[in-house]
């Protein structure tokens, strides 16, 4: 295989690029056509319908070296997480939740966890018990448990899709080594 091939499948493997031109995806945006519908709603779960948008709308994904990304609309999710999720043939209370998941997930890059110090951790520990509400939010709406957290992992990775990004969630997570989070109880509103 010739050097430029083997970086080609090199660059592809490691960071997902994609050659640009995508017919379905003009603009950064997903456009599904009538066979991607009837693929989303056949789909037995919400993680199937994730898994069929990312196979088919990877491009969309950004990539670029910041860790937020780009938000245009400054609702607190990044462009491209808000297409995957708001592509998704789902109802709008659980898409709501999966806003609010990746809502979540992208304040984690509004802090430098990096240091390790004690304040690090606090912060850290602080920030996680706002995912309270989150697991609140899906046993008011009476997910399917095994459904509804895999596709929220899912959005995860898809947050997650740079090195930079991974760094940083790793830095956060090794913040709270050690930390416990008191469960609380569920208000009745705790959907946003």
């Amino acid at each position: 295989m010739d050097k430029t091939v083997a970086a080609l499948v090199g660059c592809v493997l490691l960071v997902g690029c994609v050659p640009e031109g995508n017919a379905r995806n003009k603009e950064d945006k997903i456009v599904l056509s009538e066979q991607d519908r009837q693929a989303l709603e056949s789909a037995s779960t919400t993680k199937e319908q994730l898994t069929y948008l990312y196979q088919n709308f990877e491009p969309v994904l950004n990539r670029d070296d910041t860790l937020k990304g780009v938000d245009a609309d400054e609702n607190g999710i990044r462009d491209d997480i808000d297409e995957f999720i708001n592509a998704l043939m789902i109802p709008e209370n659980e898409r709501g939740y999966y806003q609010q998941s990746a809502r979540f997930l992208q304040t984690v890059f509004d802090y430098d966890y990096s240091a390790g110090t004690e304040v690090d951790t606090e912060v850290a520990d602080l920030h996680s018990e706002k995912l309270l509400p989150i697991i609140h939010c899906l046993e008011q709406l009476g997910l399917d448990w095994d459904d509804a957290v895999g596709t929220k992992d899912t959005v995860h990775a898809l947050t997650l899709n740079t090195k930079l990004r991974s760094q940083h969630y790793a830095s956060y997570n090794k913040a709270l080594d050690g930390t416990v989070v008191e469960f609380s109880e569920p208000t009745g509103d705790d959907c946003e």
